[in-house]
């Protein structure tokens, strides 16, 4: 089980990426990332690959749903169960 702060660590890392796609910060809180839009599939690889880079983990064929990418809380439970 994760830390309150390493949950606010891994959110505050993925926050930062993915402030290049929106003009306000506040709206990537429960915005669905793919599926509403903000994130097209190259920009869905973009951060497919960030997350293995900055977070050391590694994505498989079968970890590539839109679940697991389409909200923040989504990407960082994501990233915290391929760090257990």
């Amino acid at each position: 089980m994760t830390s309150v702060y390493e949950d606010e660590a891994v959110r505050s890392r993925v926050l930062e990426y993915l402030l290049r796609y929106v003009d306000d910060p506040s709206e990537l809180e429960g915005m669905q990332l793919i599926t509403g839009g903000v994130l097209n599939s190259l920009a869905t690889v973009s951060l497919v690959g960030h997350l293995e880079k900055e977070f050391g983990v590694e994505v498989d064929d079968d970890d590539l749903e839109i679940e697991n990418f389409d909200t923040v809380d989504s990407i960082v439970r994501f990233v915290q169960g391929k760090q257990a």
